[in-house]
């Protein structure tokens, strides 16, 4: 834990000195740095420890319409059961005038009794490639539809009547909506279903049911100035009314 937070320090002390750097010309690459107490990714509790996650993304265009780049994320603890979580997850995404598509590889070694970054079986493998879609309205009307499919991976299979492995194509819909904006704490609300296209369960609830509730929550975010650092913080409450418990959780990004 020690060396990650060491990491930190240095990356952070590094973002400083270029933001005073007035002389750098603009780079395609940047990167983000997020400190959570746990990770929750709809309705999921992925680890409910504290973690560090960083986001890397890079312009593939002038525009910036079109990137790519890696998202990473790792608990500072080991799991109640003594495994550790780990996550490396690769994207694509083409993000214009309120519409997002894009594709995701995910990756997370959380469980895995010997992980394999290479193996892309589709019974065996650790991976899910994640098709997401969104779409926001504007400023008029700041409503957000997301719809999420998982392709592929091993994680998200199930065997037929003939014991041969099949994808489930679980399917994750989100509706979101500023309810609180421009104010010095803003409040976002949201509301999450899963169900699968091809089969009677799917990834985000209890293995009873094709369609459940999966995720609602609110997410409060405002941002706190330490002398001249600003530091955006967020607080998520979420219910999973399907696997029925519920979570906070408080993040900081800080860069």
């Amino acid at each position: 834990m020690k060396k990650v937070l060491l990491i930190l320090v240095a990356a952070f002390a590094a973002q400083i000195n270029i933001a005073q750097n007035k002389e750098l010309k603009d780079s395609p690459i940047d990167f983000n740095v997020d400190i959570k107490t746990n990770h929750l990714w709809r309705g999921l509790i992925i680890t409910d420890k504290p973690m560090v996650a960083v986001f890397t993304s890079i312009k593939l265009n002038k525009s910036g319409s079109f990137t790519t780049g890696f998202w990473g994320g790792m608990s500072f603890s080991n799991e109640s059961d003594g495994t550790s979580y780990k996550e490396i997850n690769y994207y694509v995404q083409y993000a214009k005038n309120g519409l997002s598509l894009a594709l995701w590889d995910l990756y997370n070694t959380r469980g895995a009794v010997n992980p394999d970054v290479w193996d892309y079986d589709k019974e065996t493998s650790g991976h899910l490639l994640d098709l997401r879609t969104s779409y926001n309205f504007g400023e008029s009307f700041p409503l957000t539809l997301e719809a999420d499919v998982l392709l592929y991976g091993g994680k998200d299979g199930q065997y037929d009547q003939n014991i041969d492995f099949e994808q489930r194509y679980s399917t994750y819909v989100q509706v979101s909506y500023p309810l609180v904006k421009d104010a010095k704490v803003n409040l976002d609300g949201f509301v999450g279903a899963g169900f699968s296209l091809n089969g009677d369960t799917h990834l985000y609830g209890d293995g009873q049911e094709n369609f459940d509730l999966v995720n609602v929550g609110l997410i409060a975010s405002k941002t706190v100035m330490l002398g001249n650092y600003s530091l955006p913080v967020s607080t998520t409450v979420l219910w999973n009314p399907s696997l029925k418990y519920a979570r906070v959780q408080l993040a900081f990004s800080l860069f």
